[in-house]
């Protein structure tokens, strides 16, 4: 269905077209990621949870048994029943104490922007072509905050060992805000928030890696879910949580997504 006279209104360029409406305000909805992180985080300290930081070291077994003890963090062992190795790309790290599935890292780049209440709350996913013929697929998120987030061009750069030394890679930027520019006039350099960069965690088969580790008591791994783990992370932490407590999982099978299968 067109959606050039009821969507475009006067925020997108000319050249942008639009084809297809994928859903409406009562299908669809929108999560932020550091938003809805932050509020899991308050809701679950509201119920006793700690948050510590600092960097884990190792992961501390029995003596006499596979079983872990805890986990050392900066010298200091923080002793537990479960641990569940959940870092994204950098669960890899992870494998210097166990045997873990391959996680890799796929580099993408975006672009925050004040926006005000300039564009309307519609996400756009769009084919780009530039001039050269290379073919993007950016995806352009208005949120209620007067943001507007965009992200597109995706790499295989190496993941470093600090997530803090993530960056951009050379041009990336660049190209993006070209892209950007072109969509519309309101995405131009002066509204720029933030330029960055993120890691998405896959594993060989694409698919999500959740459930125990194989070979070692007590050790959970939740980690694989690409450019899906926002949508994806109540369900996997519910799953996870009725591991722990109840031994499986009640509501999803996780038997496609257990790490044992690439064995």
């Amino acid at each position: 269905m067109s959606q050039r006279a009821t969507t475009k209104s006067n925020w997108l360029s000319p050249c942008v077209a639009l084809g297809q409406r994928l859903g409406s305000p009562e299908t669809t909805a929108q999560v932020d990621p550091g938003r809805f992180t932050a509020a899991m985080m308050r809701a679950a300290q509201a119920r006793g949870a700690e948050l510590n930081f600092g960097e884990v070291t190792r992961v501390v077994r029995h003596r006499t048994c596979e079983r872990v003890r805890g986990v050392e963090v900066e010298g200091e062992l923080i002793e537990a029943d479960e641990v569940v190795i959940a870092m994204g790309p950098w669960s890899q790290r992870a494998k210097a104490w166990m045997t873990l599935p391959d996680i890799y890292g796929v580099k993408g780049h975006s672009l925050l922007f004040d926006t005000g209440s300039a564009v309307p709350p519609q996400a756009l996913f769009l084919e780009y072509r530039d001039e050269g013929g290379v073919v993007s697929m950016p995806e352009v998120f208005p949120r209620l905050d007067g943001t507007t987030y965009v992200c597109a061009i995706s790499s295989d750069s190496p993941v470093p060992l600090d997530p803090g030394a993530v960056g951009p890679d050379p041009g990336a930027i660049e190209r993006l805000q070209r892209i950007c520019e072109r969509l519309s006039p309101r995405l131009n350099k002066r509204k720029v928030m933030a330029a960055q960069a993120c890691f998405r965690p896959i594993s060989r088969d694409g698919k999500p890696v959740i459930g125990r580790v194989p070979g070692v008591e007590s050790v959970l791994v939740a980690t694989g879910h690409s450019v899906w783990g926002m949508l994806n992370a109540p369900a996997t932490g519910e799953a996870v949580a009725e591991l722990i407590l109840d031994g499986q999982a009640r509501n999803i099978d996780l038997k496609p997504f257990a790490p044992g299968r690439f064995r």
